[in-house]
Parts: structure tokens; sequence; C-alpha cells
């Protein structure tokens, strides 16, 4: 056949139904929004798209962009945003003839319109292309796939990794079994199954238990039945029907692909008493960190998680750690009105700040600080690490404080600790800190899993808390908590360097 053409496009939102206010456009323009032509920047970068379009041109197949936009996990996107990237998708799918589709979708999108617009959105890509030409989608391990996402689809492939790390694998392994349907006009056959339980974040690291068997398993029905197996815990803090524990396997034989998808699915109701997450109080693991022999100590505030929709305001182990005295601290705070203050003071000004704490009532209470300011910049780096290297990333405005002999980076906007180049880019060196405090869940681990000493995991309070009865969770979503309990016990570990993970998906 002659060469195909493909469209690649998406939108990408992991939506915190707990957190206050509403995404805008904006929010997409300030992280990843590109239309036409620019979105092959992407090829440049270790993102799905940056692998779809790397395939594609591997395989001589030409690429049709569309639209692809995402935002950094927050609030509940306006639905007329979501309209308006979907109809930038669809628009250019339209326009010219197209021989197959690639989206790119996070899988847990939620809009003030829609409980789940990612399904919504491959059911209008299939209702244009109509049922013979392929479609394939990548989503995010955090998915929480519904019905409609899988429907129409060739296949829908979820990364292997937590800390992710193989995002551009997944991409040019969707594009390659998308290919693989233009090449053979073999049909493929996509099976869904849900598991009715919600497990917590930091359970879900791939590189220990429960996950690594699953994702073990995984593999070696891959190897063995010939399938594409995909698992996605979910994303546990959206209020909506889809949310839970999903497997989905694609294959040629619809039998082969349904026996497989109904082992994995059973392998994970076994699991599910295996996620129980352990924590520390704010005292505790502050006291703890003062004292840890193995530096730097990281502090996991895994409720103010930035990765999860949380604000990245969040002050209880601050607040703390100056209470007792502690130094050598690294921590960010999101916090536009302080960065404010410190831009018109100037570097090297005294200047005195209620820091943090100013997005809801829920990440602890505004901290009153006399800080230094040490240095001021706009905010800007690249990612230089093993999570979607290649992407620019901005924090606006950016404060680097001195506060009694503590590091606190405090900028205008909120930014995802998945690349060391966020502290370094601002002259902080992570490896030189007594403490750090990460604002995730496990994805930290890509940016500082090579220079961690103890880890500690940390009870602070926040919409992503590790204690899922703080949350107003509606009664058909509460009924799915029991599985999700936290056991308070301290937890202290050698995280896997992330370069081993993104070695063990490249062997995949």
């Amino acid at each position: 056949m002659t060469s195909p053409r493909i469209a690649v496009g998406g939108i990408y939102h992991e939506t915190n139904t707990f957190a206050v206010g509403t995404t805008a456009l904006d929010g997409f323009a300030a992280y990843q929004y590109f239309v036409g032509d620019d979105l092959r920047r992407l090829a440049a970068t270790r993102s799905e798209t940056g692998g779809f379009l790397t395939a594609l041109e591997r395989a001589g197949a030409t690429s049709v962009p569309t639209t692809y936009a995402a935002a950094v996990p927050s609030a509940t996107v306006a639905h007329e945003v979501y309209e308006r990237l979907r109809d930038g998708i669809l628009a250019a799918i339209a326009d010219q003839p197209v021989d197959g589709v690639l989206l790119t979708l996070h899988g847990a999108m939620v809009t003030d319109g829609s409980p789940d617009p990612d399904g919504e959105l491959v059911r209008a890509v299939r209702d244009l292309i109509g049922p013979d030409v392929p479609l394939a989608v990548t989503i995010d391990l955090h998915a929480n796939v519904s019905a409609a996402m899988v429907e129409g689809t060739q296949a829908v492939v979820a990364y292997d990794t937590y800390p992710h790390v193989d995002m551009f694998e997944r991409g040019q392994e969707a594009a390659d079994l998308l290919l693989e349907v233009l090449r053979t006009g073999r049909e493929r056959h996509v099976v869904h199954r849900k598991l009715p339980f919600m497990t917590a974040p930091g359970m879900q690291a791939t590189d220990g238990d429960p996950m690594r068997d699953l994702v073990a398993l995984a593999h070696r029905l891959e190897r063995e039945a010939g399938v594409q197996v995909s698992l996605a815990p979910g994303f546990s803090y959206a209020d909506v029907d889809c949310v839970g524990f999903s497997v989905v396997v694609s294959g040629d034989d619809a039998r082969t692909a349904t026996q497989a998808a109904d082992e994995m699915a059973a392998a994970v109701d076994d699991a599910k008493e295996r996620f129980v997450y352990g924590a520390l109080s704010v005292a505790e693991a502050c006291a703890a960190a003062q004292v840890a022999q193995d530096r730097p100590v990281i502090l996991v505030d895994a409720a103010d998680n930035i990765g999860g929709g949380a604000p990245g305001d969040g002050t209880a182990i601050l607040q703390e750690w100056l209470r007792t005295g502690g130094r050598g601290l690294v921590t960010t705070i999101a916090d536009p009105e302080s960065v404010a203050v410190c831009v018109e003071a100037g570097e090297g000004a005294t200047v005195r700040l209620r820091l943090g704490a100013k997005t809801d009532d829920q990440h602890g209470e505004p901290v009153d600080v006399t800080a230094t300011v040490q240095r001021l910049t706009d905010g800007r780096y690249r990612h230089l690490g093993s999570y979607n290297r290649g992407y620019e990333v901005s924090m606006g405005r950016t404060a680097v404080l001195d506060v009694a002999g503590n590091t606190v980076v405090v900028s205008e906007l909120k930014a995802m600790p998945f690349d060391a180049q966020q502290l370094v880019s601002q002259g902080v060196d992570p490896a030189a800190a007594d403490a750090i405090v990460v604002k995730s869940a496990i994805a930290w681990r890509a940016a500082y899993g090579d220079v961690a000493g103890e880890v500690i995991e940390v009870d602070t309070p926040g919409i992503c808390t590790s204690f899922p009865d703080r949350l107003p969770w509606s009664p058909e979503r509460a009924a799915m908590l029991p599985h999700w309990t936290l056991r308070a016990h301290r937890t202290t570990q050698h995280p896997t360097d992330s370069t081993t993970a993104t070695q063990r998906a490249e062997e995949r």
C-alpha cells in the first residue's frame, strides 16, 4: 500500500474532582498546547506523542498533526475548553483523508459537563472516521478506563511503569499495533475488565509489591498469548462512575484476548488486599528525618501531590520543621502572592511572608516567615531525566529563599517534581540537602531516586490524602473504599533508580 497517513493528537488531563476551581484554557497553554505542524516539536521528547511520531517516521508513514494539549493535574476542566480542544482534533481529521488515528489521552479527565470526556472524544473520532479506519490510544497508568474509551479502538496501551518512564516506548507500541492492522487487515479485539475498588497511589509503584507481580504476569501473558495487556490501577481522586482498577487486553483472536483479560483480572482481584499504604504523622516524620543517617531524607508529602491535582502549597511539613528548629530542608511552595513580594524586594533583600496554604483550607495554614531572597528567576527549565525528557516547563516567576537555614523555592505556578532540574535550574543541589519535601506519591523517584537516602511517607493534610474517608465521596464511590486502607508505620526504602525502570521498559 502507499504510505499511510496517520492523524496524531490528544487531550491529556488528570482531574482531581476534590480540587477547588476550574481548569481553564490557560492551564493547558501554560504547559503543553500544540496545533498543526507545531505538534511535531514533540518528536524531540520522550513522550507518547514523541513515540507516535518516531514510529511513524521509521515505518515510512506520514503523520498528520492535529491538536495536542496537556495541563498539570488540577481541578475539573471547563467543558467549553474540552470542546474547543476536541473540535480542533476533529476538524483537522475531517480536513484531509487519513488511514488511521493515534490519540494520546490521560484517561482520567473530568469536565463540568461530562464525567467521561476521554470516552466521548474516542467516540467522536470513531463516528467521524467510520468503522474501517483503525484507532489506537495511549493512556496513563492512572486512567479511569470507561467502556466508551475502549469501544471502537484497536488497542488501548497504558504505561507499564510508575514512576512513568516508558511513555515514549508505549507510544511506539501503539503506533506499531495500528500500522500492523493496516498492513495485515486483521481485526483486533479489545477486552475491558473493571475491578470495583480503588488503591492509594503510594502503593502503585511498579517496582514494588503488589504491582511488580501484576506487571510481570501481564508481560508473561503478552509473550505466551500474543496479546497486548494494559493495567490501569486508576486515579483515586475522581468521584465518577468509571473510577477504579482496569485491565485492557487486545489481540487478533477474541477468545485468546478474553481468556487473558479474565486471568489478569482474577490476579488483580486476588491482590487487592495487598494494596496497603503506610505513613508517619508530620511530627513523627520530621523527628525521624532530623536524626536519620542516610541523607538526603525524602519526606513524601503525597496529600499535596501536584501530580494528583493538589495545589502544591501545603505547609504542614515546613511548619513543623521550623517549629523544631530544623535546618537543611529543601521544599517547594506555589504561592504567587509571596513571589510578587520577593520580586519587588529584589535579590538579597529580607522579606516577611505569610507563606503557602492559600488555595484552600485543606493543606495546612500559612506560615509566617522571615526570609532572605537568594535568587530570582523566570522559573523555566527542561526535563533532562527519564520522565518526558525534552519537555519544557515553566514555574512562572520563582524566588529561592533562605528561611532559617532551609531552602524554600517559591513559584507562581505549581510544577510536578518529576525532574531534578526543577531544583537544579534554580541553583539548588538536591544531593547536598539534609531533607527534601516532595509533593508527589511515587513519580518523584524519577527525579531524586538516585540521590535519596531514607524515604519517609508523611501523613499530611490535603486532597490527595491517603485516608480516603476524609474526602466527601458520593455514596456509590464510598462503597469502594474499604480496600484502600492505611496502616501507620515508618516506611524506609531506597528507591530503584529510574534508569533501571527505563531499561526494563525498553526490554519488554
